[in-house]
């Protein structure tokens, strides 16, 4: 893929997360480089772009929810020590 094709995708991928109809896009692109896209690229742009989007919540989530675990996890490690430690000391 080119460089003008990169460039054109990513000019409609920034079109498109703006919320500008398939229409007004083939405009843009037609004057900016010369030739359109076809709708059916358009959609698939849209539905990447909403995929990613998706992607990044989640994985968004995950790191919230490892963050958890990981604090659980060390608040655990240390009421096991420190059960351990009450337990030598009794014995």
């Amino acid at each position: 893929m080119g460089k003008s094709s990169q460039e054109k995708i990513a000019f409609a991928k920034t079109l498109i997360e703006g919320g500008i109809s398939y229409r007004e896009i083939q405009n843009l692109l037609q004057n900016r480089f010369g030739s359109g896209m076809s709708n059916t690229t358009l959609q698939n742009l849209q539905v990447q772009l909403e995929n990613e989007k998706k992607n990044q919540a989640q994985l968004t989530q995950c790191e919230k929810e490892l963050a958890l675990y990981k604090k659980l996890y060390y608040e655990l490690v240390e009421a096991i020590k420190s059960s351990n430690e009450t337990i030598q000391i009794d014995n």
